[in-house]
């Protein structure tokens, strides 16, 4: 840290999209700090699909959105897009052959390595890994196409150990590999109302134990297994209990309120859908949880932590990395609802260990994975790029 910023330091960000998701989000929250230390930067965007340009917006961070296609029948929207990405991407790597180009996300590293082969581009080009790399075992052919690029790759960047690991797995040298945990801005968790407040406001009993989970109803996120753990346990717990389950549905919100009822717990469960309030859920529950079956660094649980929560986490990608097993949380087996419901059922009945966990869990955060400490880091390692290329 400490090294000066280089006010000549331009980047060129590559996304697919401004959806709603864990690297989009993680875009909108970095680079407004980074443009603040500096950087001269701007965001180029495959899709036109944008609901967070707003924030880039107010940031006065150029955001290039592509054409929108929803007048195309469906068939040929996804190919015509690809041609004009490209398209896009060459003429931009042509105007501007100076700038540092990072890349998010399969689709856009695929096109945007391909630009620049073309282009004959040798400046720096980065690709950030955000998560596991189970998704090339379903798409094998994408697999096999990504470690063909990683030849014409400068560095990568990972988001944890476990995803970095990969990396080198995948065929990256040691010293083309670096990594940059995720930091979180503690500002909503600072001022948040007392507990009971805010459970009055979300009309959840004061005696009510809270579980929640903040993640999208996805097959791998575990909800499954989540539910087959509480229905493994909730004789034990106390008569009133409420998981609170936070995110968007997509196909399997149905099957999970059928298997809740099948398990006979349907009355304890809340799916809360996508919410704009999250800080304060978290500060309304007592334990959170993260049981997904693959993942590279989650900003949910470090948004639980942030909010005193003590979590209980399976042990995927950069999850144990984050929690400290018996520290801040339990670290658990991932696709096994057994070591889920012993965990859940351990710090359930412990008041005070949810406490300590709970407040270890916060310093945690402030010593290691705050907003800042993130952006300094993604800061010094620009720098470091440039003097490379001096």
């Amino acid at each position: 840290m400490g090294k000066a910023i280089n006010p000549m330091i331009a980047i060129e960000f590559i996304i697919g999209s401004l959806e709603v998701g864990g690297a989009e989000r993680h875009l909108s929250q970095i680079l407004p700090a980074l443009k603040s230390l500096g950087f001269s930067m701007r965001v180029h965007v495959l899709s036109d699909k944008a609901p967070l340009k707003p924030i880039f917006d107010n940031a006065g961070i150029k955001v290039y959105l592509g054409p929108n296609l929803d007048w195309l029948p469906l068939a040929l929207r996804k190919p015509t897009r690809l041609v004009i990405s490209l398209t896009r991407l060459i003429l931009s790597f042509l105007k501007n052959r100076n700038a540092i180009r990072h890349v998010f996300l399969p689709e856009a590293y695929l096109l945007t390595a391909v630009a620049a082969r073309l282009t004959f581009f040798s400046g720096p080009l980065v690709m950030s890994r955000r998560s596991l790399n189970d998704y090339q075992q379903r798409r094998p052919i994408l697999g096999k196409l990504e470690r063909l690029m990683h030849r014409f790759t400068t560095i990568a960047l990972g988001n944890s150990k476990a995803v970095a690991q990969q990396l080198y797995d995948e065929g990256f040298e040691p010293n083309k590999v670096y990594l940059i945990y995720n930091g979180i801005d503690l500002s909503p968790f600072q001022n948040l109302p007392a507990k009971h407040e805010i459970r009055d406001s979300l009309n959840i009993s004061q005696d009510t134990l809270t579980f929640i989970i903040v993640a999208n109803l996805i097959p791998y996120k575990g909800h499954i297994d989540l539910l087959n753990a509480l229905g493994k346990i909730h004789s034990q717990l106390p008569k009133s209990w409420t998981l609170l389950c936070v995110g968007s549905g997509s196909g399997i919100l149905d099957q999970l309120k059928e298997h809740a009822q099948t398990l006979g717990i349907s009355d304890h469960i809340e799916f809360l859908g996508k919410r704009l309030d999250t800080p304060q859920l978290l500060g309304a529950a007592d334990i959170g949880i993260l049981c997904s079956h693959e993942e590279g660094f989650s900003n949910a649980i470090l948004e639980g932590m942030a909010a005193r929560l003590p979590m209980v986490v399976t042990n995927v990608g950069g999850n144990a990395e984050a929690v400290e097993d018996m520290h801040t949380g339990l670290v658990v087996k991932a696709r096994n609802p057994e070591s889920l419901a012993d965990a859940l059922l351990s710090v359930a009945l412990a008041p005070e260990l949810r406490t300590r966990f709970g407040q270890a869990g916060f310093e945690r955060i402030k010593q290691h994975f705050t907003l800042m400490q993130c952006a300094k880091k993604y800061a010094d390692f620009y720098s470091s790029l440039t003097e490379l290329q001096s």
